[in-house]
């Protein structure tokens, strides 16, 4: 009975459902089509398995594309769509979550910027009719190049007000290679914006022989910050630096203080919100940077700082020198010692100026010839001043004197009627081996040789019209030690002449060979390179090579 029961309800809902089937009208559109045919192919294409490559490195990949059997060779012949995209091949913690896009053609060709590791590159080929979607991937290693080389540091065109970072590598500006790579924007690319503020500095202190411990110190007018020196990627803010920040960020100068020879003897100086302040660090085969920037130095009645300071003294009689623009006279602090003191009497018999009261306004220095060269490096300082509409060079040595010395203004030189274009001098770069400066005014690189009693000659010219010069630097480096043992690549004996044009918002980098005691410019041959904005600051990039 049970069982009948059920049998008469599946019966019911049977006819149920057979009456609600036959109610409905079925107007449903099936277009059945067959699924295109997507296919990338890498066979016979010159294509690797994976790639290693050397940061900003261009990336070739041509796979063939088929669609419906047919070889895809323009954009028109098939409704797809392609995107390159790179990320990181290392998941987890460590791993990075960007994605890159690398282009959007069915052929790549980029240059890979990503800092160095391991990636996966990897084409989206989208068939725009259905949305079906094909993957093709290629392991990619990337290493750092950024082992030495020349900086430039430069205002950028497009953007005003912001800072960025140049490196060139080439046969006379890096130890031993044999190829030509140049690089612009590092900061934005590796960082992903450019540096806030208008170029002061950039200055590559070398505290550790280890790579990787050092960094690169950038200062703008709006803050320092220190980029790692294998990838330029930013490892210190403006308040890592400090011990504890100070609540503006207003640098004129960033610099160091030392041969580097002596151990503990090198330090940091900063000029901020006209405050000193300095870093003594000390030399090391293994260690870094463990050091930072304590409280400013007691200033006792300083008037207004010059973007300026001696950086290369031999001696543990200072700790730092600076030039009081105000009061026309340099100060100095003793080694490890807070308070900004004046020097000893100067025999004005002997001295050719007294640096208590130079009666000038500081413009711009750099150092050079000294009493010794190499390992023992002890050069003066060559300072371009004025006196009113006067332009004089005043030769200072801070180098191997102590503060109660009697003669530490060595030379002083009236540069009018001798110097074409001083009044327009906008950089200054001293010979550490012949008795000779560039100084850049205009178009014009000059040479004066300050010791013959000859007018300066120009030394170079700029072949561009419209263009001027906005900074010339001679291949050098402060650290005794490395400068001594010819780790310097073509040192004294490579000039660095870098020009703006503001009409066409377009700069530019020369380097020449020179002759290292008279500064006569080789010009069979030369580099140069476009710079994307106005240069400010150059320097070697220290490396152990």
């Amino acid at each position: 009975m049970q069982g009948m029961k059920m049998k008469l309800y599946y019966i019911a809902c049977a006819t149920v459902l057979t009456v609600f089937a036959g109610c409905y009208d079925d107007e449903g559109n099936y277009d059945y089509h067959a699924l295109d045919d997507v296919r990338i192919d890498t066979v016979q294409t010159g294509m690797q398995s994976e790639y290693a490559l050397m940061r900003f490195d261009t990336l070739r990949l041509q796979p063939k594309i088929y669609f419906n059997g047919l070889l895809v060779t323009a954009a028109e012949q098939a409704p797809l769509s392609y995107l390159w995209t790179i990320y990181s091949a290392v998941s987890g913690v460590s791993g990075s979550t960007v994605i890159d896009t690398l282009g959007t053609s069915r052929e790549l060709q980029s240059v890979i910027s990503r800092t160095g590791g391991n990636y996966y590159v990897q084409l989206t080929v989208t068939n725009r009719n259905d949305g079906v979607q094909q993957y093709f991937r290629v392991p990619v290693s990337v290493s750092e190049v950024f082992d030495g080389g020349w900086m430039v540091f430069y205002e950028r065109a497009d953007r005003p007000g912001y800072s960025d970072l140049a490196l060139v590598y080439n046969k006379w500006t890096k130890l031993n290679v044999n190829y030509n790579r140049f690089y612009t924007q590092l900061y934005e690319v590796t960082n992903g914006e450019p540096l806030r503020g208008r170029p002061v500095r950039c200055l590559d202190i070398a505290v550790s022989l280890a790579s990787g411990n050092n960094y690169v110190g950038l200062c703008t007018d709006e803050t320092l910050v220190g980029v790692s020196e294998n990838n330029i990627e930013r490892a210190l803010t403006f308040a890592d630096f400090f011990h504890e920040a100070p609540a503006s960020e207003k640098p004129v100068w960033y610099g160091q203080h030392g041969s580097g020879v002596m151990s503990g003897q090198s330090s940091e100086v900063l000029i901020n919100d006209n405050h000193i302040y300095t870093n003594t660090y000390s030399f090391s085969a293994t260690e870094g940077r463990t050091t930072r920037f304590g409280v400013a130095k007691f200033d006792d009645g300083i008037g207004q700082l010059a973007p300026w300071n001696a950086e290369v003294p031999n001696t543990l009689n200072y700790g730092v020198v600076v030039y009081d623009q105000t009061y026309q006279r340099f100060r100095y602090a003793g080694y490890n010692e807070a308070q900004l003191q004046e020097f000893g009497e100067q025999d004005m018999e002997v001295a050719a100026f007294d640096v208590n009261n130079t009666g000038m306004q500081l413009l711009m220095g750099d150092w050079g010839r000294g009493t010794s060269q190499a390992v023992s490096l002890r050069p003066y300082d060559y300072l371009l001043m004025s006196k009113g509409a006067e332009r004089y060079l005043a030769v200072a040595n801070f180098s191997s004197t102590a503060p109660q010395s009697t003669n530490i203004g060595v030379a002083l030189y009236p540069l009018d009627g001798l110097c074409p274009d001083i009044q327009q001098a906008t950089s200054l770069s001293a010979s550490h081996v012949g008795s000779f400066v560039y100084y850049a005014a205009t178009d014009k690189v000059y040479n004066f040789a300050y010791d013959s009693g000859k007018p300066a000659t120009v030394a170079w010219q700029s072949p561009e019209e419209g263009d001027i010069v906005t900074c010339v630097r001679i291949m050098k480096y402060y650290h005794g030690t490395v400068y001594g043992y010819g780790l310097v690549p073509r040192s004294d004996n490579l000039v660095h002449i870098a020009t703006w044009n503001e009409e066409k918002r377009e700069g530019h980098l020369y380097q020449y060979l020179i002759n290292p005691a008279s500064g006569i410019l080789n010009t069979t041959s030369s580099f140069d390179y476009p710079i994307p904005g106005r240069v400010k600051d150059m320097a070697w990039k220290f490396s152990m090579q």
